[in-house]
């Protein structure tokens, strides 16, 4: 099945392809939050060991990520560009899953370091494709945030499930350690993430592969794209935001049941999440009236504020904790789905100059990017460690501790948010500009097909 592109898709098409983002998003929360509690207190590596793992995959994504994205761009067959790949991608995924999530007693790290990069590869084989695949559906620049946008409602929707099936543990089975939450996780994961394949495999079709032109190497495709500085500036903010908030992710369990002595973790999320889904025809509305990158620039200086506030408090200040962990969850999907509604357009620049078509070869270097990110939560574990927090059940942290890992959640993230900011509030690329840039691609387009018929 394939999809012209001088007509655009409906929303039922949207919502089918954004389906298999449920899956990603439920595992994306335990990765993020939970690993480094499962693997520290449960199955005693050490901080400074689980954040080198996590910092170290970086390294091997540098490799994975371009490739993926370059043999994507030029597979051809019978099936599209994307198909073979989500296919691929899926067992993989979900064994990966499975180790990570339900690791035994006695595991070394090397346990950890195994199955950690094997999702990692599993994410590059699965989402490159899956990404560039939503990128082609359409050229509009207004479509394209409505798709981008459809497809982080499914990824708040899974993080909403992943916080419900952290309260039901706590709730209906008085039992919150790591290992437990984790395996409920793993069953949940396992069975959605075919599921939501098939359905995007039935229902979303893939616009027809572009004829091959000249054969261009790897490199020099990665040269070409290094030289478009929207992207390069995109990467920023990305590397940025992402970054910022990975560092405190990592540490979001030890600061909500330490410095703040909150216990319900699972409501606290479901909250979080809840407010989060709720808030994107909010953040949809500000995109369409004034872009997409001031919508971003709005999410970045609530977030701001509310960080600083979240630091300013004391422990047992429950009740305000929940306010303000609600109105950052307010800004969480502006974060996720901005971002690649703005890459879409930078990719039509390129376009323009190279000729090519290549989305998933830019989303790999932005999910490299990305993963980068991922990785800036490595860097907290082990310097909240270097700083005397000690982690090991039964462990006491004193108010110097206490501060410092406040100061790693809240002000660190705020300040490094900052310099994102500038970048994002004077973006170029509005609206107006893209309907040019979007003119000149359709033109092109048109002079390629006479060209090859």
């Amino acid at each position: 099945m394939a999809l012209s592109h001088s007509k655009e898709i409906t929303k039922s098409t949207m919502w089918a392809y954004g389906a298999v983002s449920l899956p990603l998003a439920i595992l994306s929360y335990p990765i993020s939050v939970w690993i480094p509690r499962l693997y520290s207190t449960e199955m005693g590596i050490s901080l400074g060991l689980i954040g080198a793992v996590i910092f170290a995959a970086a390294i091997f994504d540098a490799i994975s990520d371009p490739l993926m994205g370059f043999v994507s761009d030029r597979t051809r067959t019978r099936w599209g560009r994307r198909r073979p790949w989500l296919v691929l991608g899926v067992p993989i995924y979900a064994f990966a899953a499975w180790m990570l999530l339900n690791p035994t007693e006695g595991i070394a790290v090397v346990y950890l370091a195994s199955f950690y990069i094997i999702y990692r590869a599993a994410t590059t084989i699965l989402g490159l494709p899956y990404a560039a695949w939503g990128i082609e559906l359409s050229q509009n620049y207004h479509m394209r945030t409505m798709i981008q946008s459809i497809r982080e409602k499914y990824v708040l929707l899974g993080l909403v499930v992943a916080s419900l099936i952290v309260l039901v543990s706590q709730e209906v089975f008085n039992n919150v350690t790591a290992s437990f939450v984790m395996s409920n996780f793993s069953f949940v994961i396992i069975t959605l993430l075919p599921i939501t394949a098939l359905i995007v495999l039935w229902k979303v079709p893939e616009v027809p592969t572009p004829p091959k032109t000249q054969d261009v190497s790897l490199k020099s495709s990665l040269g070409k794209m290094f030289r478009n500085k929207l992207f390069i500036r995109l990467l920023v903010i990305e590397l940025l935001i992402a970054g910022g908030e990975n560092f405190r992710n990592t540490l979001s369990l030890f600061f909500i049941q330490d410095y703040i002595g909150a216990t319900g973790i699972g409501r606290l999320y479901t909250l979080y999440f809840v407010v989060g889904l709720a808030a994107i025809p909010f953040w949809d509305w500000i995109a369409k009236r004034y872009g997409k990158h001031q919508s971003l620039s709005v999410a970045m200086v609530l977030v701001g504020i509310v960080s600083i506030a979240c630091f300013s408090l004391d422990k047992g200040q429950i009740e305000e904790f929940y306010v303000l962990f609600a109105l950052k969850g307010f800004c969480f999907g502006a974060f996720a789905y901005l971002p690649r509604a703005m890459l879409a357009d930078v990719i039509d620049l390129d376009t323009i100059r190279s000729g090519e078509a290549r989305p998933a070869s830019y989303f790999s270097i932005h999910g490299f990017i990305t993963k980068c990110a991922v990785s800036f939560g490595g860097l907290s574990l082990p310097i909240l460690g270097s700083l005397g927090y000690l982690t090991a059940q039964g462990s006491l942290n004193g108010p110097d501790e206490l501060r410092w890992l406040g100061i790693l959640y809240a002000v660190v993230p705020t300040v490094v948010f900052i310099i994102a900011l500038y970048l994002s509030v004077t973006w170029p690329l509005n609206a107006s500009l893209h309907s040019r840039v979007q003119s000149l691609v359709a033109k092109r387009d048109r002079l390629k097909a006479r060209k090859f018929s």
